[in-house]
């Protein structure tokens, strides 16, 4: 499993990452980008898991993030 974490107060609502990988992340009511699983949280950031073939989009979302609050670990 891939491990997403995200700052999701930090996040600027430019919509990429939801674009690129909607299976993780939506944009809510506010306009900020939510993962659709958070399983834990370690403050300030939320964290998600992701599967191996997805590998690729989370990695673009991560790396295209214009305020860089996507870490992609494992």
């Amino acid at each position: 499993m891939i491990t997403i974490k995200h700052k999701r107060l930090e996040c600027i609502g430019c919509a990429f990452c939801a674009e690129v990988a909607p299976n993780y992340w939506k944009m809510d009511d506010e306009g900020l980008a939510q993962l659709h699983q958070v399983i834990e949280t370690d403050d300030p950031f939320e964290i998600g898991q992701g599967f191996e073939e997805d590998r690729e989009a989370l990695k673009e979302a991560a790396f295209h993030c214009p305020v860089s609050i996507i870490k992609i670990e494992g």
